[in-house]
């Protein structure tokens, strides 16, 4: 009977009485090929395996954060890749887009337009003298109605613009002129030999 090649060979063993007991012995190369290709037959099937069971917790710390230039960070998430309120666009150095404001007002479009407008200071024209009987030149005799007693009034020459202050606090009858002022107060806006002047009065 022909003996096949791929088959270990076959030793005998034991007496030779007639009764010889047969043991398979296999051949050394034969064992270590085949401990070689069962190894790797394990190394193919549980190296993958590892690598796939490990891959799924290192994927979250292994992406980069990145920023979008013109963007606001730590939002994240696909929310702020598609969020209306960020820049459409951007150039290398990070300016957004400019944008066109609309003309729509932020309150009610019933709600009036609200301009600040400064009081105009109260004044009144008249003519204005002077007299040596106030001592304080700081002082005046206002005959002007309306002008309060103790107001700050400033006397503006109509014919040169020229001004001067003075405190209405002097008492007395009521003048026919618009105020009264002292002498030098009044130089400080006319000549003496020029009263009376046409003023404003202005507190």
């Amino acid at each position: 009977m022909p003996c096949d090649p791929s088959e270990p060979s076959v030793a005998w063993s034991g007496p030779f009485d007639g009764h010889p007991a047969p043991t398979r012995i296999m051949d050394y190369d034969y064992a270590q090929r085949r401990r070689t290709f069962i190894a790797i037959a394990i190394t193919l099937v549980l190296g993958p395996a590892a690598f796939l069971l490990t891959r799924g917790d290192d994927e979250p710390s292994s992406q980069p954060s990145v920023t979008v230039i013109g963007t606001t960070p730590g939002t994240g998430g696909a929310d702020a890749a598609t969020s209306p309120t960020g820049p459409t666009a951007t150039d290398v150095m990070g300016t957004s887009p400019v944008e066109v404001l609309s003309g729509d007002a932020s309150g009610g479009s019933d709600d009036p337009a609200t301009i600040a407008i400064p009081r105009p200071p109260q004044g009144i024209t008249g003519q204005a003298t002077f007299s040596r009987d106030i001592t304080n030149v700081a002082e005046c005799l206002v005959g002007a109605p309306g002008v309060p007693f103790e107001a700050l009034v400033t006397v503006t020459n109509l014919d040169n613009s020229m001004q001067v202050d003075c405190i209405n606090n002097v008492g007395g009858p009521r003048p026919e002129e618009a105020v009264v002022l002292h002498a030098n107060a009044f130089l400080q806006i006319a000549d003496l030999t020029d009263a009376p002047v046409p003023v404003q009065l202005s507190w």
